[in-house]
């Protein structure tokens, strides 16, 4: 349960970096795509966001969790059913194809792709 934990937090914090006008709307871009966040060990989890509020994660033991999730401002805020719901910088201007490094508050480094299609 602490790897999902971790990999919840991490999906937050792959939606963090700095906002530019001049760049596709991450969110929009992975609506009916899949964003796979990796740690720095291999762990993978896949990530599936819709247009209706929603997303799910699917992580590599094919353990789902699904939740609510809303962009304000530069915050994007999650909610997995059962969950706390938190918060974390909005990283805009990804679209699919992108891979991106993102840094933790700990240092630790991550990996983070948006894919096109839904990946199982």
């Amino acid at each position: 349960m602490r790897k999902l934990q971790a990999l919840i937090l991490v999906a937050s914090l792959a939606l963090a970096a700095c906002a530019s006008a001049n760049h596709p709307d991450t969110i929009e871009s992975a609506y009916g795509n899949t964003m796979v966040v990796t740690l720095a060990n291999g762990v993978e989890a896949r990530y599936y966001f819709n247009r209706d509020g929603t997303y799910s994660l699917i992580n590599r033991d094919g353990v789902v969790v699904s939740g609510v999730f809303e962009v304000d401002g530069d915050q994007i805020c999650r909610t997995p059913a059962g969950g706390m719901r938190a918060c974390a910088h909005y990283v805009d201007g990804k679209s699919v194809g992108d891979t991106w490094t993102q840094t933790t508050s700990d240092g630790s480094t991550y990996s983070v792709t948006l894919r096109a299609g839904r990946e199982p």
